[in-house]
Formats: structure tokens, C-alpha cells, sequence
């Protein structure tokens, strides 16, 4: 369960959400997402998770921190 919004990407490939500036990192499907509708996902622990469609585009820790893939695997 969790709570869904919905934003608009600005600019700088970054999502406003609550007082944080989450940013969308490159990946090997777009160069950006510049005005991109994208769905964020606020979990019951707090994390944080873009998505456009069904693909996570980005995960971050309550506070606005990037979970790298590192962090990701090891959880």
C-alpha cells in the first residue's frame, strides 16, 4: 500500500514533491523526461519512488536521498 501522486517533470529532469527536489537519473530508455507526467509513490517506511507508466524511474529514502542500485540490492 501507499500513497500516489502525480507530477509534471520540470526542466532540470527534477520532480518537486513536499519540499524536496527529487532528481530522475539518466537511464538507456530516455535522454530525459522534461515535461513527462510521472506517478510518485510514497510508501508506509517513507520511501519515495518515481514512475512513468510501470517503470520505477528513481527511489529515494524518506528524506529525499538517492537509493542507488547498491543500496537497492543489499536491502
Amino acid at each position: 500500500m501507499c500513497e500516489q501522486y502525480e507530477r509534471t517533470v520540470s526542466h532540470d529532469n527534477c520532480v518537486r514533491f513536499e519540499g524536496m527536489i527529487l532528481q530522475i537519473p539518466a537511464d538507456q530508455h530516455r535522454c530525459h523526461y522534461v515535461k513527462a507526467r510521472v506517478r510518485v509513490n510514497r510508501y508506509a517506511s517513507g520511501a519515495i519512488a518515481l514512475f512513468h507508466g510501470p517503470r520505477g524511474l528513481a527511489y529515494f529514502t524518506p528524506e529525499g536521498r538517492p537509493i542507488t542500485e547498491n543500496m537497492q540490492q543489499a536491502a
